[in-house]
């Protein structure tokens, strides 16, 4: 509408001009209104060129601005539809990884009727698996009341991969590199299963993932063949709650199993 406006607008001011020009010009001699008059229906008719071209610019402009908008609008709804998509992939196969872990630490975290674990591991004299449940969700709570990173890493230390079944390194070996590798604010565990669990305080993944490679290298500098699996995940990176990061601790430490060989995996990012 606008457009039309300015093209009537131009057109009339050509054509006044137009008037004007023939009119001064016959008042002084015929030949100058005619030639006055010439030149103006020339400047009109490139002022019309002129606004014409402007109103067709203007109007490519809107429709480009208008195709701009909606393909911006269809990328953003895409992408949503990507995180939404990956997000449900996600949970997915958390609850799948913990349907296929009927004993998992996750499920006996939450189970009201489970049986009570041992809070002393008899073998290495280490905390056992009720004390590390216990604990791990309280070291949590306290990491979210803080702002502060807290890191578990699960492990399972191994004489051959290829065995069947498959045979834990000795538990005091590994028992004493963990007293070696981890400081006094850190809590090492052994699990009814064999499994080792560690809680490392104030770690992001980073410092995780280099504390259980100096444990895997005194465990291997001791035990000539032998093979560690690690599972680590990361308050807050990879979970909010201690049910969240052990079902994700417990999904990287299956992942680090598939490996025929020493493997750390850490959680996938939220």
């Amino acid at each position: 509408m606008k457009q039309q406006e300015s093209t009537r607008a131009g057109m009339i001011v050509a054509v006044l001009g137009i008037g004007v020009s023939i009119a001064t010009g016959f008042a002084v001699s015929e030949w100058l209104g005619v030639v006055a008059g010439t030149a103006a229906l020339a400047v009109a008719y490139l002022a019309s060129l002129i606004v014409g071209r402007m109103a067709r610019a203007e109007r490519a402009t809107t429709d480009l601005a208008a195709q701009v908008a909606q393909l911006e609008a269809a990328i953003a709804s895409q992408i949503q539809a990507r995180m939404s998509a990956e997000e449900q992939a996600r949970a997915a196969n958390l609850r799948a990884a913990d349907a296929a872990l009927p004993s998992s630490l996750s499920r006996k975290l939450v189970a009201v009727d489970s049986p009570t674990a041992p809070l002393v591991d008899e073998t290495t004299g280490l905390y056992g698996e009720g004390y590390f449940l216990a604990t791990v969700e309280q070291r949590i709570n306290a990491a979210r009341r803080h702002l502060r990173p807290v890191a578990v890493g699960l492990l399972e230390v191994i004489v051959d991969p290829k065995a069947d079944p498959m045979v834990h390194v000795d538990p005091t070996v590994v028992t004493a590199a963990l007293s070696e590798t981890l400081r006094d604010a850190d809590t090492a565990c052994r699990l009814g299963d064999g499994r080792f669990a560690i809680i490392l305080e104030d770690t992001p993944e980073n410092g995780a993932i280099w504390t259980i490679e100096r444990l895997r290298r005194q465990v291997s500098d001791a035990v000539e063949k032998s093979t560690m699996w690690a599972g680590v995940a990361c308050y807050p990176a990879h979970g909010f709650d201690s049910t969240e990061i052990l079902a994700q601790a417990e999904q990287a430490l299956t992942a680090a199993r598939d490996w025929p060989q020493d493997r750390i995996e850490v959680a996938e990012t939220r």
